[in-house]
């Protein structure tokens, strides 16, 4: 089910930008398992339904990133991903930094990563004529858990 939610929640930005390089629509099925290996996916659960998963890896002792969050279209724009985003730094309380990739030119994913606090690195990867990817990083405002 996982898979098939990446690729129906992808599928849209695929079409937008043709981009053949990375898009997880193309990936297999057997490259999505080896993921699943490498992190964690979490499930994302609304009222008892499947709204999406987010996965995500340490790359260090102190470092996460958020690789990949899929949200169904039905389920977006009701602040479901800070939501998910907030539990994943209480989850982790150790981190003191996270890290994540994103499309330049979807400006609504721009603005909700930076709002939560995220900063552009300055790194980018043009894919294509279409489309660049940009990193982010958030080393401050981490949401952690305070002792009772």
């Amino acid at each position: 089910m996982l898979y098939e939610i990446q690729k129906q929640v992808f599928l849209p930005l695929y079409k937008k930008y043709e981009d053949h390089q990375t898009t997880p629509v193309l990936q297999t099925f057997e490259r999505f398992q080896e993921r699943l290996h490498q992190g964690i996916f979490y499930k994302i659960i609304v009222e008892d339904e499947l709204a999406g998963s987010v996965h995500v890896y340490k790359k260090s002792s102190q470092t996460m990133r958020l690789h990949m969050i899929n949200i169904l279209e039905s389920f977006q724009g009701k602040g479901l991903a800070q939501q998910v985003m907030t539990r994943l730094e209480m989850i982790y309380p150790e981190v003191t930094s996270w890290e994540l990739d994103t499309i330049l030119q979807e400006e609504k994913n721009c603005y909700l990563y930076e709002k939560m606090g995220y900063v552009r690195t300055g790194e980018q990867k043009k894919i294509n004529d279409n489309m660049t990817l940009i990193s982010y990083e958030k080393h401050s405002g981490l949401s952690q858990l305070q002792p009772l």
